[in-house]
């Protein structure tokens, strides 16, 4: 058995799919990173020669391990009143993939290095400088479709993915060849428009928005729902994913809008920084809730959005004005007034007051 069948009997055995390429330069990349690296700031490594270059980041680097692992949860139908609940991406609910993955590449390296003597690797779980689709494309995990993601042979759009930077001459695996024929179900149902034929506008994307960190556009905020965190829409609709997601074991994907407002530090350090949504921090999170509450057309968040205003938080304060906003009821018109009293950042104020003036 050669060793890199070896590799493959090791992943198959943690239900993972796994490819391998060279850590030859991803040359190809380069015009779209220098168009797009403003853009990336804060997901991705700024450095274009470090996304493209592997020996960049490890100079004695010869091939690149790849690993898919499956979400392994999908969205559990709710029987309950969900007006006020909040909804989280189903590759958010499950145990954080970060953690996850490490483990099993930890586990790959003690493996490697029983085998090869001076074996050496640096693996990386979405904290890399490569490009995650890339290189999982290029070692034959799978093809790229309409909805941007990439698919693989057993779990469809719906994996994560980590690689490992090695010191080792492995062959590489061939490239998969698929597309997604005429379906445009993706295309089709994307709420916001961010898919189409031709390119994916990431700035129009829901998983984007929800993971932004400033004041968001009334109009932008509209056009989130109730998404927490991420957006599976493409996702779910495609008929590729339908075989893996029968797969996958049923999860409560949505949460009190309420309890997120209300969650102390010691309770989201105990439940939700466990997650993949943890990385973004509380704030993010609960900003996101009360952009939900403004897309809930219910007065029943009014309460709520009123004790949103009077948050510490410029962040929160700014984002209660805009969720009152767009939920477009006098009652709230009429909470927007209060606060303007009160409202001491002059910059937040003064939108106050250009909302006031245009209710009067």
């Amino acid at each position: 058995m050669t060793l890199e069948q070896e590799i493959k009997q090791f992943a198959e055995h943690r239900n993972l799919e796994v490819g391998i390429t060279t850590a030859e330069p991803f040359l190809e990349l380069q015009q779209i990173l220098i168009e797009n690296n403003s853009e990336l700031q804060g997901f991705a490594e700024q450095d274009i020669a470090k996304r493209i270059y592997p020996c960049k980041t490890m100079s004695e680097a010869k091939s690149i391990i790849v690993l898919a692992m499956g979400y392994g949860v999908r969205k559990k139908l709710q029987q309950c009143d969900t007006t006020l609940m909040g909804e989280f991406s189903i590759a958010a609910v499950a145990t954080d993939y970060h953690i996850a993955l490490k483990e099993h590449f930890k586990a790959l390296e003690q493996f490697l290095k029983q085998k090869i003597e001076g074996f050496e690797c640096q693996y990386f779980v979405d904290t890399g400088p490569l490009v995650d689709r890339a290189v999982a494309v290029r070692a034959g995990l799978g093809w790229i479709g309409k909805n941007n993601c990439v698919h693989t042979a057993k779990f469809g759009s719906l994996a994560f993915f980590g690689y490992m930077m090695t010191n080792l001459s492995l062959k590489q695996n061939k490239q998969i060849i698929g597309d997604c024929g005429s379906c445009r179900s993706c295309i089709t149902f994307c709420p916001t428009g961010a898919l189409s034929q031709k390119q994916f506008d990431m700035k129009k994307c829901i998983s984007y928005l929800t993971q932004t960190k400033t004041v968001l556009p009334a109009d932008i905020m509209k056009t989130m729902f109730k998404q927490l965190y991420g957006c599976d829409v493409c996702q779910i609709i495609c008929p590729k994913n339908q075989k893996a997601l029968q797969c996958f074991k049923e999860k409560q994907t949505i949460f009190s809008l309420e309890e997120i407002l209300h969650c102390s530090n010691k309770a989201f350090l105990q439940s939700i920084s466990k997650t993949a949504a943890g990385w973004r921090g509380k704030k993010v999170l609960q900003r996101n809730a009360v952009i939900a509450l403004g897309n809930s057309g219910s007065i029943k968040a009014l309460p709520l959005l009123e004790e949103a205003l009077k948050d510490e938080r410029e962040l929160i304060r700014h984002t209660a004005i805009r969720a009152i906003y767009n939920l477009n009821m006098s009652e709230g018109f009429l909470l927007l007034k209060q606060a303007e009293k009160v409202e001491k950042s002059e910059e937040i104020k003064q939108q106050l007051q250009m909302i006031n003036r245009y209710n009067k």
